[in-house]
């Protein structure tokens, strides 16, 4: 009787032992089955269903291949097979369809169950949904890996590819050729038309570069409108020629974006490995070079990298070290270029100086204005620099006052990313009360850019600069736009006429008649009109009898120290 109860509590624990087993079974998340010797499946549990869509009563006694998106698969079907038979067990990934016929994608485990003798009685697969997974992986390595807007290699991707095809090329003992692409006059329309068609047309030149290069090419986007192009297989500069060109030729079509043609044209830089450089960096910087000498040589052509243009890199990269650090360490100063007044018959008197930057480093020495100003337009340091020149001018006009030469007005050139994205409003405000400076003896010179295309917020800033009592002015007019269309719309008080026109005014009539006419429509709209660049007392008459109200150059003197221009007010007050 007792080995009956004993049998019968045995009895129940296994009983509750394999209702546990069964729990379990059914309660994991993954979907599991076994299946017979011959292949057939047995038992599913509940997740089995959930994923695939199939019952139990239809999938028991159907082989695998009820799972399988592609059954005929033969390749793979055969090295599952081995696996198992060789190791046991198998896993990875493969596509596989539900009841409904939705595609989706399966990590699998398979594991073989064998008897006592060693042959397999059973196969256990046990397997999860991972199309979600994949899917947010896939679009996060995209978003890493791609640029949203030209669906292009990323600059990431893009040196990521250079690398691997600098490898395989060494490997095979061939060359790769590297392309800088800058697109010219881009800022342009993207200022007059906006960055809505500007970034429309950044995606359509994609699109043409993607249509013209040969397959293993690499095209990217390396920033903005610069786009870069690995090239495989050239053996010399002449196999990259015609890839060249053929990049160049499929910009020559308008674009028509929103209603608008636009013509744009690219500079091209080249450079190849080996031989221009030993590694990404150098072939990066050499092909960056090349393109911005084929951009000074007028643009939509083309530089291969040569050592002259690697001396200047260099050099430039100096630069930009050195003048990242140039206001810490003071390096900058100003001089002053007097203005004059031109009264009947010619005569003169002093009203003014133009207030210019220069900058002497500590190991280079002088370095011009050509060469730093778009430098810092560049890094984006044309701003502090910019406020410092404000407040270094206002001090300095502010000693002219005692000097007994009058009233004496300072005028300062400001940059368009001053206005734009500076506190310009605010360094003024405070040069003038450190300074003591009266507001109407500042004259803020600015650039015709700035006033093409500008919006209202634009002009508010310029109406709030005006109201505080200083005056503006647009220096070098007649070399951009020069139209007076947009003057009218914005609180000027001054025009300059660039010097290469008072220059050319006596020898070529074009010339004259455009500085006749700026003079005259100046005065219609109220302006006082300024000559740049004068040098000849002919050309100081010819401005006299146009009637131009002011002139500065170095015919009166050319650009002075602090001291010697308070020296030069002192001998002409």
């Amino acid at each position: 009787m007792q080995s009956l109860e004993r049998r019968l509590a045995e009895l129940e624990r296994e009983n509750a032992d394999l209702r546990l087993c069964a729990d379990g079974f059914d309660a994991v998340s993954s979907a599991v089955l076994v299946t017979d010797a011959d292949g057939r499946i047995v038992k599913v549990n509940r997740a089995f269903t959930t994923i695939t869509g199939y019952p139990a009563a239809e999938a028991l006694g159907r082989s695998l291949n009820l799972l399988w998106a592609e059954p005929g698969d033969c390749a793979l079907q055969q090295d599952i097979a081995a696996a198992l038979g060789r190791d046991g067990h198998w896993q990875g990934e493969r596509f596989c369809r539900r009841k409904s016929g939705e595609v989706y994608r399966q990590w699998l485990s398979l594991a073989t169950v064998r008897c006592g003798a060693g042959e397999a009685v059973r196969t256990v697969a046990t397997f999860r949904d991972i199309t979600e997974m994949r899917e947010t992986a896939e679009k996060l390595w995209q978003q890493s890996n791609f640029d949203p807007l030209t669906e292009l290699p990323n600059r990431g991707l893009f040196l990521d590819r250079l690398l691997q095809a600098l490898v395989r090329a060494d490997r095979d003992g061939r060359r790769v050729g590297l392309l800088f692409l800058g697109l010219d006059g881009f800022k342009t329309i993207n200022d007059t038309l906006g960055h809505t068609i500007g970034d429309k047309l950044l995606a359509e030149t994609a699109r043409r570069f993607l249509g013209v290069v040969e397959d293993g090419d690499t095209v990217a986007r390396f920033g903005g409108d610069e786009f870069t192009v690995v090239l495989t297989g050239p053996r010399t500069a002449d196999d990259v020629v015609p890839r060249i060109r053929a990049l160049l030729e499929c910009l020559q079509e308008p674009f028509t974006i929103e209603g608008h043609q636009i013509l744009i044209s690219c500079s091209i830089g080249a450079c190849l490995w080996p031989g221009d450089g030993v590694d990404v960096e150098t072939l990066m910087r050499n092909a960056t070079g090349a393109m911005q000498v084929a951009k000074g040589a007028g643009r939509n052509t083309f530089r291969f990298f040569t050592s002259t243009m690697d001396a200047r890199a260099q050099a430039r990269s100096r630069l930009v070290s050195e003048l990242s650090d140039a206001l810490d360490h003071q390096e900058f100063h100003l001089v002053f270029q007097p203005l004059v007044e031109i009264g009947g018959e010619g005569a003169t008197r002093v009203v003014g100086a133009e207030a210019l930057l220069r900058w002497h480093n500590r190991y280079i020495g002088a370095v011009g204005p050509d060469q730093f100003v778009p430098l810092a337009e560049e890094m984006g340091l044309i701003v502090p620099i910019g406020d410092w020149l404000v407040g270094a001018a206002c001090h300095e006009a502010a000693g002219w006052q005692c000097l007994g030469a009058g009233p004496i007005e300072v005028a300062i050139n400001v940059s368009a990313r001053q206005v734009n994205h500076g506190d310009l409003e605010g360094v003024l405000t405070r040069a003038l009360e450190t300074s003591g400076l009266d507001p109407r003896l500042v004259v803020l010179e600015i650039t015709e850019g700035l006033l093409l295309g500008s919006g209202e917020e634009v002009v508010g800033k310029l109406a709030r600069l005006r109201a505080m009592g200083v005056r503006l002015a647009v220096d070098d007019f007649g070399t951009g736009y020069s139209s007076l269309t947009y003057l009218k719309h914005f609180p000027v008080d001054m025009l300059k006429i660039d010097r290469s026109f008072v220059g050319g005014a006596l020898d070529r009539a074009q010339d004259g008649r455009l500085v006749e006419a700026i003079v005259a429509l100046g005065h219609s709209m109220g302006l006082r009109v300024v000559g740049e660049g004068v040098e000849t007392g002919a050309q100081l008459a010819f401005l006299a009898e146009r009637g131009c109200d002011l002139a500065q150059g170095y015919l009166f003197s050319p650009p002075l120290t602090a001291e010697r221009f308070r020296a030069f007010l002192t001998r002409h007050g």
